[in-house]
């Protein structure tokens, strides 16, 4: 599988040059233009190789060599930069630089040094992306991405629509309101909504709700006077009872605070989201809120994250082989309800790394740093198992969205007659069979 590739350079068009290079030959390319951001980019997302150049202001290649060789030990790293004097090619030869190469470059030599690193995307990761281009394409213009998401996973379909929505309402608005199950993705999702909306790599601040609105005006006046910051805002409301507070805010920032016509404020409201207070959401704010599913609807999310996670904790462990799962742990990922959604993946799966030897993480260590036993089922049953608690997970969402009984929603999708309760929705048998036989 294709793995990804970062690209440092302060300078952006020779950046942007190295990316389009690199697209061209078919990797996967993310870019920074500032040492501090590549480092928060490392923080996120397992890179294959990094490619940097040397001479940048505030941090060198050296310097952010260092900080990059704390994160990840192993991590393949090349330098491109103009003439070098001795001490510099001393200094990053003791930090074990990967490779030192020359400004103007020799592509052809280049892209052979790349290849030892990272692997081109297949033809059929290639059709695959070409078929999700055309698919998207298809989309509303007005509610397509300007690029894939980099921190957001959004392969499933719940959060792609929501992702979708979201961008629909960020793109050109001035505020937007996120209700996430607690331990949610909301700040990744802003992250990209950052990017998209123009601010690049900028860090995107993020702040719990004062009680006074002047001081939030103030952090926000603050955050628009520094221009190596995003112009997008992420606000954390402790609950739905906020958002008449955070509308305040909203209107506030556009009378006295200067630049605010470039500001999105991304309120984000962490709560159980049951009926009732999904309910209490969508009331307050209309057509400027969506819902983010949780991770328990998301089982394809659950994976990426569970292997980015895994992978960046072993690459910073030394410890390679415990970066994988065993086909029993797999199991076990995609059968838990995982409460604390993404955060809790996040713990769970680094201390797994941390509790296993260089192997790969086996269902009895997840279920140690879980503390809860998983029951494994047998191999013939597993796919079965996993589709059913899926589907009940799914109606059980519809109900929500919907605001119907259980009797309303089995006419809606002309389930069988004799469902009337929430019990005989979960109690139904596989809607397709054969998907269990998969």
């Amino acid at each position: 599988m294709a793995g990804r590739i970062l690209v440092l350079d302060d300078e952006e068009n020779y950046a942007e040059m190295l990316q389009d290079l690199l697209r061209e030959n078919n990797y996967r390319v993310d870019m920074a233009t500032r040492p501090e951001r590549a480092i928060t980019q490392l923080e996120e997302i397992p890179y294959d190789l990094v490619i940097s150049d040397y001479k940048m202001p505030v941090m060198d290649g050296a310097d952010f060599l260092k900080k990059a060789r704390e994160l990840y030990p192993n991590l393949p790293f090349i330098l491109v930069s103009g003439l070098m004097n001795t001490p510099e090619l001393v200094k990053v030869a003791n930090m074990s630089v990967t490779l030192v190469m020359e400004k103007p470059l020799d592509t052809g030599a280049f892209l052979q040094h790349v290849a030892r690193f990272s692997d081109p995307m297949t033809d059929l990761e290639k059709e695959q992306c070409a078929q999700e281009g055309q698919a998207a394409a298809a989309e509303a213009i007005a509610l397509s991405f300007p690029e894939e998401p980099r921190f957001f996973s959004a392969s499933n379909f719940l959060a792609n629509r929501f992702l979708q929505s979201a961008w629909g309402i960020a793109k050109e608005g001035a505020e937007l309101y996120i209700l996430e199950p607690r331990g949610g993705d909301a700040e990744l999702a802003i992250k990209d909504l950052s990017r998209w909306r123009g601010n690049g790599d900028m860090p995107v601040d993020l702040f719990d709700l004062p009680l006074l609105v002047s001081e939030a005006v103030s952090k926000l006046r603050t955050v628009l006077s520094d221009f190596e910051k995003s112009r997008v805002v992420g606000v954390r409301l402790n609950s739905v009872d906020d958002m008449p507070r955070a509308h305040k805010l909203t209107e506030a920032a556009q009378r006295e605070v200067e630049g605010s016509e470039s500001l999105l404020i991304i309120y984000i409201v962490s709560e159980d989201t049951t009926e009732t207070i999904r309910t209490a959401f969508e009331d307050a704010t209309g057509e400027a809120g969506v819902v983010l599913p949780s991770i328990s609807l998301r089982p394809s999310d659950l994976a990426v994250y569970a292997r980015r996670v895994a992978r960046i904790a072993a690459e910073r462990a030394g410890r390679s082989l415990c970066g994988e799962f065993t086909p029993e742990a797999v199991y076990g990922l995609l059968s838990y309800e995982w409460p604390g959604n993404y955060k809790q993946i996040q713990e769970v799966v680094n201390g797994a790394v941390h509790t296993s030897a260089d192997e790969s993480i086996t269902l009895d260590v997840l279920n140690e740093v879980i503390g809860a036993p998983i029951t494994l089922v047998p191999a013939e049953a597993r796919m079965h198992t996993l589709m059913k608690a899926e589907q009940q997970r799914y109606l059980q969402e519809q109900l929500l969205q919907g605001g119907l009984t259980a009797a309303e929603l089995a006419k809606k999708l002309e389930l069988d007659p004799s469902v009337q309760t929430k019990a005989d929705l979960k109690n139904m048998p596989l809607l397709r069979e054969e998907l269990g036989r998969i």
